[in-house]
């Protein structure tokens, strides 16, 4: 069981590092087009978002259908 779950974390931790890289451009993405180009379901990419906002690296728009980097996390990649 415990393999289980470190195996899921390893794929959790994979996808914010995915997620992180299409959005160091800095500009504004739909959670949709995200959720397509990394062939996950909308749901997971929402809930990885979710983790990331709480962490201040990411931000999303006031409607909640669009993500961007956080400008202090993305000078941290560069």
């Amino acid at each position: 069981m415990l393999k289980y779950y470190l195996h899921k974390l390893g794929e959790d931790v994979m996808l914010i590092d995915y997620v992180t890289e299409l959005l160091k451009d800095g500009k504004w993405h739909y959670i949709r087009a995200l959720a397509r180009k990394l062939d996950q379901p909308e749901g997971r990419i929402r809930n990885i978002l979710k983790f990331c906002v709480d962490f201040d690296i990411v931000a999303l728009d006031k409607t909640g259908n669009r993500v961007k980097i956080d400008e202090a996390f993305r000078k941290l990649l560069a």
